[in-house]
């Protein structure tokens, strides 16, 4: 059992915050994490989960026992001719995961690559990208209950999966340590580039297989989103809305160029697209500012984590009284 006190978080998170744990422990075991859960609970101390740390905003010390899962197993559970069920270790780093699966001749998450991050973290947030979410291709969830230390399994219905959202962002926000993923992927190259600007990429050059298109997701990222060793930042900072079509209606009136797609429970628009039109790329507020080509990052120039969460604050204030729109952010706040 590896427990260290006061350890610095600063490289664990992208964000580049300095923050201290009371407590840090890393596991690769169910086994490994009782014996730190015995420690937590003997000493009264919380313990809280940290994943790879491209999606959270720290405070300067988190009290407790701070635990990252490190297993990077990954095992083939079923396979026919038509698809395969895997099962990954929630220590397992997510764009790896892409394109080895890919590599293989399994299909389906090429949509979904270089976000940064581990398997852990990607259902919780339910990670998604050029119009593919992570929930399509999650059969169940593993995991053990930091109170009862009872392991479980969720099936893709229980999780509640939602637009960047599922119960471990809710009901069971804190209390369960996710230790493996399975994943039920496609042999059948079927490739998605309805979304900009994949769709035009495809109207170009044609078609690609599933390992071309991950590689036309690399490029457009490294040209959209900074990389957080250069330019320390969380990705995309704001959840893209989703407002009624009675609210849409309105601002198409006064912005009849704004982007948007149409979904089932109302009109999605661009986060980006709102903070870029009030002129907010490049702004500085302190030690944070508005990526100047990305208009939904923030990068933070050695500022705490209420520095960004207080430039967060400004901008989310600036669309609302802009646009009557309450953004979301993404990442979330480490207590």
């Amino acid at each position: 059992m590896n427990i260290q006190p006061n350890v610095s978080l600063q490289a664990f998170n992208t964000l580049g915050v300095q923050s201290y744990a009371q407590y840090m422990a890393q596991v690769a075991s169910v086994e490994q994490f009782k014996e730190v859960a015995a420690f937590a609970h003997e000493s009264g101390l919380d313990i809280k989960v940290l994943g790879g740390g491209s999606n959270v905003v720290l405070p300067e010390r988190v009290s407790g026992v701070v635990v990252q899962y490190t297993s990077e197993t990954c095992d083939v559970l079923d396979e026919s001719d038509a698809d395969v069920l895997i099962r990954v270790g929630a220590g397992f780093n997510w764009h790896q995961l892409v394109m080895d699966s890919l590599n293989q001749g399994w299909y389906g998450l090429q949509n979904l690559a270089f976000i940064p991050g581990l398997v852990g973290a990607a259902p919780v947030q339910n990670i998604g990208a050029y119009g593919v979410e992570v929930k399509e291709f999650i059969k169940h969830v593993h995991g053990i209950s930091l109170d009862t230390l009872e392991s479980f399994t969720l099936s893709n219905e229980a999780c509640q999966f939602e637009y960047r959202e599922s119960i471990f962002k809710h009901a069971l926000n804190g209390q369960v340590l996710i230790t493996a993923v399975d994943f039920m992927l496609s042999k059948a190259p079927d490739v998605n580039v309805n979304y900009a600007p994949l769709d035009k990429m495809a109207k170009e050059q044609g078609v690609p297989t599933p390992l071309e298109l991950a590689g036309w997701v690399i490029d457009v990222r490294k040209s959209k989103l900074p990389i957080p060793s250069e330019l320390p930042n969380a990705g995309s900072f704001f959840k893209n809305p989703v407002i009624s079509f009675e609210v849409f209606t309105g601002l198409q009136n006064r912005f009849p160029d704004m982007p948007y797609y149409e979904q089932a429970a109302g009109v999605k628009v661009p986060a980006g697209w709102l903070i870029d039109q009030l002129g907010l790329k490049g702004k500085v507020f302190g030690p944070v500012s508005v990526h100047k080509q990305q208009a939904l990052v923030l990068i933070n120039h050695g500022g705490s984590g209420a520095d960004v969460l207080l430039a967060a604050q400004k901008i989310k204030q600036a669309v609302k009284a802009n646009y009557g729109i309450e953004l979301e952010q993404e990442p979330r706040v480490f207590a």
